[in-house]
């Protein structure tokens, strides 16, 4: 398995290092430099399509190509865990799939509360919409854009917890290769190249990915590639890209609290045939018309996705229940968006669009042997999902320090087949989801501005909570599933006001309250999903970052999150009260600067019944960089005081009627090391 990752790797270097690109600023940049993020800067992720940030009634983050090449992160989850506002679990030294939440909407690895989208092509799993966070390599991300809180007014479901964008290189002629090596056997090759041409830009990247895992049977190994053509033809600007992943990894699993405090890398024997081997391929093309007036926008997309894995999952303490799953995807979609100003003297601008998609699932689970054998079909459905959703979108500024604007959209998902559960007259999933939010600029210069909105968002079940059919044994020599066709989307109500502004000091205080209905979780008392709460997400969060000094810009960020079941008051399980972070970029001399970040979280618990407190991070993470004759060296230390802590977990009840708590530990002090050749 070495030997293979050896010739994988090499491969990869080889490859990339005769076509890769740069698609962030060369790395030689000094830094104290005046930052686009200091300046009016044009996002297109909040109100989908081209606005001032200081214009968006919305808390919205922006890492920029100064900033990406400051943090530590060599990896999309990386970058996602320093944004203010984003929790994330295992981001780093794990080939699993990190878990992120937003405003304490925690999926815990079985649904996805976030939309991600990559120049502007949704992202997620079929059966469960989880987010595969390394589906781009990192050399080809030029710009983050993120906004917390509910999108579901112009993207629809799965975007209830907030939407993050990564956009990619379109103009960059010249090559980057980025190398690591670090801590736990881990490995980075990274590369992008672009070549511009009259008519025709070329644009290429690659990833390979390896480690053995911070913890007992966590490693694996990942290829990733993209390409791009972008053009010119007859009036149209056109755009054509295709992706591939190929990804093996094995899975550690929870460790009782008892365990971890013995050996916090070890890993429960229950899980050592955790395994999962995943391919996916996807397709988009875009068009725009160069007309003027209307900007219509046409996009096609297509994926596909096979995965092998075999999973276990505790029903008690000690007692495992383990199947392989099977399982391929196919996935067609497609956008029409367009714009259009009213009016000349105060014009009001005017944006529209429908988006389609046809998703199908294919899924078989069969038994396990005690030995990890696969044997026999245990059972088996197949079924399709139609997404239909249209918005309309107005924004219109009736003083010149006022910006009006408000969003409707209306959705329908249909599910078909499915072993004839989704032919039984389910519940209706449609859903329309309005918006409607005020920016007042304070001063004449705009440097301080007043924001509110207040929306509705709603999330269809996933296919998984619908009609999954992995078998559990009921105890009784039969088996029951945990799958519920009856169940209700997921309905919120959203208001949110805050303030925000700077020049040197860029600064922003947001609070929100969001009221849930028809919460989706586990029940207990019928071993199966359901509607069975109301949950209110409450909080406060600050940000501030600095550039008033020539060699040190700081930075920091608080929330406080009451996330809590109505009917009890209580912190809804693995969602924590209070997120704290403080950073500081540095330059020192000699040409080396430096990024520290230290990074705490508290008030979370592994139960509703908050009797099992959570001992999250707090830990130190530093990168020293330093440009040689264009290049970039960098030294990556993560945990530095070495904090043993716990990401998330939950709890179980055995035989006797005690509580069993399980957790996900955090990785131990880790050091990685790397090179950006810039060509």
């Amino acid at each position: 398995m070495r030997f293979h990752l050896f010739i994988v790797l090499m491969i990869g270097h080889l490859g990339t290092a005769a076509a890769t690109a740069q698609t962030q600023p060369a790395p030689a940049q000094p830094l104290s430099e005046d930052r686009t993020r200091f300046q009016t800067q044009i996002v297109v992720t909040p109100e989908r399509g081209e606005t001032p940030r200081d214009a968006v009634p919305a808390a919205t983050v922006v890492l920029d190509p100064a900033i990406l090449q400051t943090l530590p992160a060599t990896h999309l989850s990386e970058l996602t865990a320093f944004m203010p506002g984003f929790v994330v679990a295992r981001p780093e030294f794990h080939a699993g799939r990190p878990v992120v939440s937003a405003r304490g909407f925690f999926g815990g690895g079985e649904a996805e509360y976030l939309l991600l989208l990559v120049d502007g092509v949704p992202v997620g799993d079929v059966e469960s919409g989880l987010i595969d966070w390394s589906v781009v390599p990192a050399s080809s991300i030029r710009r983050v854009e993120a906004v917390r809180g509910p999108g579901a007014s112009l993207y629809g479901d799965s975007a209830v917890g907030g939407v993050v964008q990564l956009l990619t290189d379109r103009t960059a002629t010249g090559g980057q290769l980025t190398t690591t090596g670090g801590s736990f056997a881990t490995w980075t090759g990274d590369g992008s190249y672009g070549r511009r041409g009259s008519d025709v830009t070329v644009t290429v990247s690659g990833a390979a990915r390896g480690t053995d895992g911070a913890f007992a049977h966590s490693g694996g190994h990942q290829i990733v590639g993209n390409g791009a053509l972008d053009g010119r033809f007859r009036g149209f600007s056109w755009r054509l890209s295709a992706a591939g992943d190929l990804r093996e990894r094995d899975d550690p699993g929870a460790l009782t609290r008892a365990d971890f405090a013995r050996d916090p890398g070890s890993s429960d024997p229950v899980y050592r045939f955790d395994t999962a081997d995943r391919d996916s391929y996807s397709t988009a093309l875009t068009l725009r018309p160069e007309t003027p007036g209307w900007r219509p926008q046409v996009r096609v997309h297509a994926g596909a996705r096979g995965e092998d894995a075999i999973r276990t999952i505790l029903l008690v303490p000690g007692v495992p229940d383990r199947r392989a799953r099977t399982l391929s995807t196919v996935a067609l979609g497609g956008s029409l968006d367009g714009q259009h100003l009213l009016g000349a003297s105060r014009p009001m601008l005017l944006r529209f669009g429908l988006d389609l998609s046809r998703e199908h699932l294919d899924s078989t689970y069969r038994n396990v042997s005690s030995s990890g054998g696969i044997t026999d079909v245990a059972s088996a459905v197949a079924g399709r999902r139609v997404r239909a959703g249209f918005f309309a979108s107005s924004a219109w500024q009736p003083h010149a320090r006022v910006r009006l604007s408000g969003a409707l959209r209306w959705d329908s998902v249909n599910d078909d087949d499915f072993g004839g559960l989704a032919s039984a007259g389910l519940p209706s999933q449609n859903a329309w989801s309005p918006r409607a939010g005020v920016v007042v600029r304070l001063n004449q210069s705009g440097t301080a501005s007043l924001f509110g909105q207040v929306s509705r968002a709603f999330k269809a079940p996933t296919l998984d909570q619908l009609f999954d059919v992995r078998p559990f044994p009921d105890f009784m020599g039969g088996t029951v599933t945990i799958s519920n066709p009856d169940l209700l989307p997921q309905r919120a109500i959203n208001l949110e006001a805050g303030i925000s502004g700077g020049t040197s000091i860029r600064w922003s205080a947001v609070a929100y309250r969001m009221t849930v209905e028809n919460e989706i979780d586990f029940d207990v008392s019928t071993f199966s999903y359901a509607n069975i709460g109301r949950s209110r997400h409450a909080g406060l969060e600050l940000e501030v970052e600095g550039h008033w000094w020539s060699r040190v810009r700081p930075s920091a960020s608080y929330a406080l999150s009451r996330t809590v079941d109505t009917d009890t008051d209580r912190q809804l399980k693995n969602v924590p009260r209070y997120v704290f972070g403080v950073a500081a970029d540095v330059d020192l001399a000699w040409g080396l600067s430096t990024y520290a970040r230290y990074y705490h979280t508290s008030g979370a618990f592994l139960d509703d019944e908050s009797a099992f407190g959570i001992d999250g991070p707090s830990r130190l993470d530093i990168r020293v960089r330093r440009p040689i004759r264009g290049h970039l060296a960098f030294l990556d230390v993560y945990n530095v005081t070495d904090n043993q802590y716990e990401e998330y977990g939950f709890t179980l009840t055995s035989f006797t009627g005690e509580l069993v708590p399980y957790v996900y530990p955090g990785a131990s002090v880790a050091v990685r090391a790397g090179l950006t050749l810039t060509f």
